[in-house]
């Protein structure tokens, strides 16, 4: 039987380092994660049918102990830079009747949206700080693939300043959700993992609802029994009858009650 403590005492991990590897206990992909902090170390495995999951206390180095007590700053990530928009990406006008039939389809009140002349996408500039760091692109006409990201700076795409998350796929379930939906900030993905960059932005909130696509059903479940463990947010996951970008009336009512409830 796998001793787990042994296990983990043979990562050699450093204070504040984490880890995601395959489960030494399922033997499932990349669901089994590890944190070291002040020499405790929280691991579990996010796997439905695994049980693994739990904290090791260890003993600190003399490094450790002294790096803990100093007061230096932890250096943190470059900021992206200002994406360059090519110049293809150009404001939609009259003349983009493909643009406007797919905002059209979609119902798309969003004019902060930019056309690719060139590969003929609908363009969804991911801002920060005020800057465009990124762009997706979904095509319309016919290119593939049909997501096509510009920069890659960019872990998630959000729209809206509510106070509830929802977590869904691409970038126009995101809009559709803003819309139709009362004090929501929409998140789209924009992967099939969660990140540690998605993680500091979900942890921002302390209300979070799971809503990816129906075919995504055990995902939705992952997710947001990875948000609840690693935020401490109230995480729901909600499963959809149809993608949230369909609008179905059922699907609405249901996250509309979620949302409305007092917590």
């Amino acid at each position: 039987m796998m001793n787990i403590r042994k296990y983990l005492d043979s990562m050699d991990l450093r204070d504040d380092e984490s880890r995601r590897l395959n489960c030494p206990v399922c033997h499932a992909k990349n669901t089994f994660t590890v944190t070291k902090e002040m020499g405790q170390i929280k691991y579990n495995c996010y796997k439905l049918d695994c049980s693994i999951g739990g904290y090791h206390h260890t003993d600190m180095t003399a490094a450790e102990i002294k790096l803990l007590l100093s007061n230096r700053e932890i250096p943190v990530a470059r900021e992206a830079e200002t994406m360059e928009i090519p110049e293809y990406v150009v404001q939609p006008s009259t003349e983009h009747d493909k643009f406007h039939q797919f905002v059209g389809r979609w119902g798309i009140q969003n004019t902060r949206l930019l056309y690719d002349v060139k590969d003929e996408r609908v363009v969804f500039p991911i801002h920060y700080k005020g800057r465009i760091i990124d762009a997706n692109g979904r095509a319309v006409g016919g290119k593939t693939p049909k997501w096509y990201r510009y920069t890659g700076k960019a872990d998630y795409y959000t729209v809206g300043q509510g106070t509830t998350l929802l977590v869904v796929e691409d970038c126009v379930s995101a809009i559709v959700a803003y819309q139709e939906l009362p004090n929501v900030t929409a998140m789209a993905i924009l992967g099939t993992s969660l990140t540690a960059n998605h993680m500091a932005k979900i942890g921002e909130y302390d209300r979070v609802i799971v809503a990816l696509d129906p075919d995504a059903a055990h995902k939705t479940l992952q997710f947001s029994r990875e948000i609840a463990l690693w935020t401490g947010a109230k995480s729901t996951a909600f499963r959809l009858d149809d993608d949230i970008k369909y609008k179905l009336s059922g699907d609405l009512d249901r996250l509309k009650e979620i949302i409305q409830c007092v917590p």
